[in-house]
């Protein structure tokens, strides 16, 4: 059932987060440091958690999303993880999403999790040629 209130992350939600700050990113480090006072409460059916962070440095990243993971599920489907930061630069949602109609047999988990590369800070593939010199 879905949680009313901010509780701990459980061991699960904290791999994966782990797992998705792997990933080489701006601000990776800050928001490491917000893991521990990291509440957590699901917000729908596939396990998308809204975060609250009470502590820790903010990102100085500019984005919204900051990383991004996928899962294969048990029927072949591909499932999404997606880290949010909010402007203050806190981890504000940890979504949870299935690709096409059926719903989430196996919630994705850190050691089936494969990181997909975060963009570098928001360009375009090419964009950082054409700036280059």
């Amino acid at each position: 059932q879905m949680d009313t209130e901010f509780r701990k992350l459980d061991a699960g939600e904290k791999e994966l987060l782990e797992k998705l700050l792997d990933a080489n990113f701006t601000g990776r480090d800050e928001l490491r440091t917000q893991l521990d006072s990291l509440m957590a409460k699901q917000i729908n059916n596939s396990g998308t958690l809204s975060l609250q962070c009470e502590s820790g440095l903010p990102s100085p990243g500019r984005f919204c999303l900051v990383a991004e993971g996928m899962c294969k599920d048990a029927d072949g489907g591909t499932i999404a993880v997606l880290l949010h930061i909010d402007k203050r630069g806190f981890m504000h949602m940890l979504e949870i999403m299935k690709y096409g109609p059926n719903p989430i047999v196996n919630p994705p988990s850190a050691s089936s999790m494969v990181l997909l590369l975060p963009e570098s800070g928001g360009r375009k593939p090419g964009e950082e040629v054409a700036q280059a010199g």
